[in-house]
């Protein structure tokens, strides 16, 4: 399933992402464009905006009810039935929505911090925006929070 924000959502774009779906968001984009790609790209439209929904120019919408971004998730998941699991985290680019890749440690070493490149094993990469990331604690941070708000087991 694949989805894209209104330009109101950015961090539950960011969460969906962090669950590994394909989640497009944009600041800038308008109601047409946004109309336009999801019904061009089969996307499910995410959005708080009532009368974007009004239009009913697409089938697959979702208004969603919180302003916290992990309600919202939680909407989502339980509208959808999405799969969530902990192998799927961070498996996307949570800037640009990029599948992420493993990248060998030895490759990074002038891209990383020298105590990350110290300390970590693990690499991955985007290869559209070129950030790597890797699992520090902001990882585990996210990670606890989606347990404690028992959107992943």
């Amino acid at each position: 399933m694949k989805f894209i924000c209104d330009d109101n959502l950015g961090k539950l774009a960011k969460w969906l992402r962090t669950l590994g779906y394909d989640t497009l968001f944009s600041r800038t984009i308008s109601d047409s464009q946004l109309l336009s790609k999801a019904l061009n790209e089969d996307r499910v439209i995410l959005t708080r905006d009532t009368k974007l929904v009004e239009l009913k120019v697409a089938s697959k919408y979702l208004l969603i009810e919180s302003d916290k971004p992990l309600e919202q998730l939680k909407q989502v998941k339980k509208e959808f039935n999405l799969e969530t699991s902990e192998e799927k985290l961070f498996t996307r680019c949570l800037v640009c929505n990029t599948p992420l890749n493993s990248i060998e440690k030895e490759k990074i070493k002038d891209k990383a911090p020298p105590y990350v490149y110290e300390t970590q094993e693990n690499f991955v990469f985007c290869s559209k925006c070129e950030k790597i990331f890797w699992s520090g604690t902001h990882v585990q941070k996210m990670t606890e929070r989606l347990k404690e708000s028992q959107i992943i087991a």
